[in-house]
């Protein structure tokens, strides 16, 4: 008796990578957190956005904490690994290096991503000591590192003027990071709106007019 040949199983056209995964869920918990909050955000949420099991989740992130850490660590950290690198092979001018740390800088903070990081930061991780110990170590600090280089190499050639108590390490990351996160919070209401490039051709003029040597 003839029987019915069974039909080959299709594997499905595609189908996610393990490795693919993280990122997913960190791009997933971006979303959440902007949305509702780092407070309120649940790890389901996070995985139904991922698209994954909660389980799956846990493989990688056993917290919200833990998302929040691996954010910074990927997110932001490579960042600063570059320009560190910029910064042991430039062969140019401090006032070169100043510009171009303010461009990269620009260039980073101004994705949506990075926005709704930035917001989360400034409106709840007070509330969360422990990350908010971790977010100025990992990202306050060397980024305060790096833009020290820049200006000490500047009064060393005479490039840039003492500026009193260093408040120009605090003013230049103010600047760029409150300049994105108004372009992308109430840029669309503005009358008299800057583009994103005019706004950043304001910060390198206020900064380059302000730490450059007066000639006498």
């Amino acid at each position: 008796m003839p029987t019915a040949k069974t039909r080959p199983t299709k594997s499905p056209k595609w189908k996610r990578r393990p490795e693919a995964r993280p990122e997913e869920i960190l791009s997933a918990a971006i979303e959440v957190f902007g949305e509702v909050g780092f407070a309120r955000a649940k790890l389901d949420d996070v995985a139904r956005k991922a698209g994954v099991s909660k389980g799956t989740l846990y493989l990688y992130f056993d917290s919200k904490e833990e998302l929040f850490r691996r954010l910074v660590q990927e997110r932001i950290v490579p960042c600063f690994e570059k320009a560190e690198q910029y910064l042991r092979e430039s062969q140019g001018s401090a006032r070169e290096m100043l510009e171009w740390f303010i461009r990269r800088s620009w260039e980073a903070v101004r994705q949506p991503e990075m926005v709704s990081i930035a917001r989360l930061v400034h409106a709840e991780l007070a509330n969360f000591p422990d990350l908010s110990r971790f977010y100025f170590d990992a990202v306050i600090l060397r980024n305060r590192s790096l833009l020290n280089q820049i200006l000490e190499r500047g009064r060393s050639t005479g490039e840039f003027r003492v500026v009193p108590h260093d408040f120009v390490l605090r003013a230049v990351p103010s600047l760029v990071l409150h300049g994105a996160m108004y372009q992308r919070g109430f840029g669309a209401f503005d009358p008299s709106a800057l583009t994103d490039e005019e706004l950043l051709e304001g910060i390198l003029d206020l900064v380059l007019h302000g730490v450059l040597a007066r000639k006498p």
